[in-house]
């Protein structure tokens, strides 16, 4: 047994974690005490990211029973779960570029609500978010991600490393200097966030000398340019865990980024859009995190259908 792997006393200690995250009541300073006790030694993290693994399996699962698991209420039945792991997962991936150029016929995509982390054949990894669409092509001239909507986080890997990591979106292409890094796309610029290496940014229009985002920034770009480079925003890379982290937000803001998870419509009453909220919420049970507003604030959601929701005063 390696000194990360984890005793069934941390694995427990991780779903209680878990749990408390996903209550979507719980504060900003529970997700942070969470990263520190994450920090504290090699096989807390492992224990979380293998139960990150087990929530992604809760996807095949009826609604009532995914959402009775997620609670994880049989702390036995989840470590069975985290025994079937031990494994590591599965390749995933294309090997070729589709030149489909549409997020429909794309040979990756996510459906809404949808988190899914691949393995890349040179040994590194990328996670899709929500909503994503890309193409992949992995060959013995090139490693190249083409992302056709959504967001992802791409970590390199080490074999094949003369290779150039391109990735490509419709403002322009990136190119990945021995990194760690998030791409998402907007409705008319590219964010694009830096947690280790460099980044360099090449609008599709422009500017000809390529813009050089650094480990700790994040900046966005659109077809004529890159903007001034930020200080990196944590918060913003929550959704990789399930979570958004939110710090002052008017209520507007948190109901668009809350309607990135579910299908259907997700509004927001004028008369209560101004009101700020903080907290963690859960992505993954976004009525969940819905019916936590209401304690926290005066507001409640009304579902006109399933697919029809609209938050209003209470």
């Amino acid at each position: 047994m390696s000194l990360a792997e984890p005793t069934a006393e941390v694995v427990a200690q991780a779903i209680d974690w878990r749990v408390r995250l996903a209550s979507g009541l719980a504060p900003v300073e529970e997700l942070e005490a969470c990263v520190r006790w994450r920090r504290l030694h090699p096989s807390h993290e492992q224990a979380w990211q293998r139960l990150a693994v087990f929530d992604g399996r809760l996807g095949g699962m009826p609604p009532p029973q995914a959402s009775q698991a997620l609670r994880y209420r049989d702390r036995r039945t989840v470590l069975k779960g985290l025994a079937l792991l031990l494994g590591g997962t599965a390749l995933a991936g294309g090997t070729s570029l589709g030149l489909h150029g549409t997020p429909w016929l794309a040979e990756q995509r996510t459906a809404t609500g949808e988190r899914r982390r691949l393995a890349l054949p040179d040994g590194g990894w990328l996670q899709m978010n929500s909503g994503t669409a890309l193409d992949l092509a992995f060959d013995s001239q090139q490693r190249r991600v083409r992302l056709l909507a959504g967001e992802i986080m791409i970590q390199t890997g080490k074999q094949g490393a003369e290779r150039p990591f391109w990735v490509d979106t419709p403002m322009g292409r990136l190119q990945a200097l021995g990194t760690g890094f998030t791409v998402r796309l907007g409705e008319d610029s590219v964010l694009l966030a830096v947690e280790e290496g460099a980044v360099a940014v090449r609008p599709s229009a422009g500017q000809q000398t390529a813009a050089v985002v650094h480990a700790g920034e994040q900046a966005r770009f659109d077809r004529q340019g890159v903007f001034a480079a930020q200080p990196l925003d944590r918060d913003a890379l929550a959704w990789r865990e399930g979570y958004l982290v939110v710090r002052q937000w008017p209520l507007a803001r948190l109901c668009a980024e809350l309607g990135r998870y579910r299908s259907g419509v997700l509004r927001c009453d004028p008369t209560v859009a101004d009101l700020l909220i903080s907290g963690v919420f859960p992505v993954g049970e976004t009525d969940r995190a819905l019916a936590a507003l209401g304690h926290s604030l005066p507001v409640r959601a009304r579902y006109l259908t399933r697919w029809w929701v609209t938050l209003e005063p209470a």
